[in-house]
């Protein structure tokens, strides 16, 4: 009786396990997809609260475009917590900024900030956090301004052990940059990590 049981565990096994493979297998490919893309944005970062533990051997990033203000971006105006949203990206100078944010992948791709200049590329977010209102220390007064928190999935990056805290705390004059990989839809992969304008990790395709 208990052999009877247990014979159809197995094959459940079996099949659980071969669809966690596809699945990881499908992970990896689109991943190495998005690597081969040919286009590369260069993000500048913020610097990370001191009281942020470096977690094991990832480096926790935090870029200029994870804060967005809605009166300084063109688009839409109401969102709301774990709205996926599509980001204009503008190239200024050696960096992207950016410039406009809308819920519909297709509204930003026909947004006339995407038609003004060839050098724009959308990055898909998910919104963690709306805010409100904003303390205006000149005027001493609420100022109400809606700012986003905005996360790409390139807000954690792993590095060899050891060697995350000079990159996560920089020292004063250093500057971390990544070069971020965009697919057709704005999905983002870190393809590099640069330290002062020097390449210090690159992403590898198979």
């Amino acid at each position: 009786m208990i052999n009877k049981l247990h014979k159809p565990v197995l094959p459940r096994i079996l099949f659980i396990l071969l669809i966690q493979t596809l699945l990881l297998v499908a992970m990896i490919a689109s991943r190495q997809i998005i690597l081969s893309s040919d286009t590369v944005v260069i993000l500048e970062t913020k610097p990370i609260d001191p009281r942020s533990l470096f977690r094991g051997d990832y480096v926790r990033l935090n870029y200029d475009i994870n804060e967005l203000q809605l009166d300084e971006l063109s688009g839409d105006r109401t969102f709301k917590t774990n709205d996926t949203v599509y980001v204009v990206l503008q190239q200024s100078g050696q960096y992207w900024d950016a410039m406009a944010i809308y819920l519909e992948k297709d509204n930003a791709l026909n947004s006339s900030e995407k038609k003004a200049n060839e050098h724009k590329v959308l990055i898909q977010g998910v919104v963690k956090r709306v805010t409100n209102r904003q303390w205006d220390r000149d005027d001493k007064a609420d100022v109400f301004v809606t700012s986003l928190r905005v996360n790409y999935g390139i807000e954690n990056y792993f590095v060899p052990e050891g060697e995350g805290l000079k990159l996560e705390r920089p020292e004063a004059n250093d500057k971390v940059t990544l070069e971020i990989a965009l697919d057709d839809d704005g999905h983002a992969v870190i393809k590099a990590l640069l330290l002062n304008g020097i390449q210090q990790y690159e992403e590898a395709l198979f």
